[in-house]
């Protein structure tokens, strides 16, 4: 994946490395957020979202399902300052269309690799829904008036590991979003980078949809190509 799609709320760095919750004392609202974790690594299949706030345009579209031996089907799809990147992988071939060049493999090739409930891929692990209690440094929890729950988490930049993208991060915040039985509906992250001097504001909100319920991923990649 191109650098270009690090700048996606510094996405990339948090299914990388936003996956430790060792610390000693309790963050306000963990118990959700843990809960949340387990529960997204329980299902079968599900369409995830990573929509641009400022802009309303969906950048990453990941849709998966396991099969009955755990095999994992994906498709994904990350748009970004006028690249595209799109790959299908059913766990015996996987095709990619890297802004316009089309490749394949297949489970022959040393390469590929093959996603499972015991190897998952980096968007179905437990990260994408992001908690590195080390790094938290302010936290607060708020209900609202239709029984909901909102959680804020304020990561301190200096514990966050490093950040390959441009620049360097000055400020991250994440807001989980429960409803009133305690099951997630989103996750807003807010990240400000420094670059040259210049603040920039990037916030992308994750949904997880279609839960249990993706009958059939379809391969986003136009493979008609690869014929000629």
């Amino acid at each position: 994946m191109k650098k270009t799609f690090a700048v996606l709320s510094a996405i990339i760095l948090i299914l990388g490395i936003f996956s430790s919750c060792t610390a000693t004392s309790e963050v306000a609202g963990e118990d959700l957020i843990l809960s949340a974790r387990e529960w997204y690594t329980s299902l079968d299949s599900a369409h995830v979202s990573v929509v641009n706030d400022f802009t309303g345009e969906t950048e990453q579209e990941f849709i998966f399902k396991y099969d009955e031996k755990g095999v994992m089907t994906y498709s994904y799809v990350g748009t970004a300052e006028g690249i595209r990147l799109a790959q299908f992988n059913n766990g015996r071939e996987q095709f990619t269309d890297d802004n316009g060049s089309i490749s394949a493999l297949t489970s022959e090739d040393l390469s590929f690799t093959a996603y499972s409930r015991d190897v998952p891929y980096p968007m179905a692990d437990e990260g994408l829904i992001l908690y590195y209690k080390r790094a938290v440094s302010s936290a607060g929890v708020i209900s609202s008036e239709d029984g909901g729950t909102s959680v804020t988490l304020g990561y301190d930049p200096e514990k966050l590991g490093e950040y390959d993208g441009d620049g360097e991060i000055t400020s991250f915040t994440a807001v989980y979003t429960f409803d009133n039985g305690g099951n997630f509906v989103s996750l807003c992250e807010k990240t400000v980078l420094s670059v040259g001097g210049t603040p920039e504001e990037h916030s992308y909100t994750v949904y997880i949809t279609d839960v249990n319920s993706v009958a059939r991923v379809e391969n986003v990649v136009d493979i008609s190509s690869l014929g000629d």
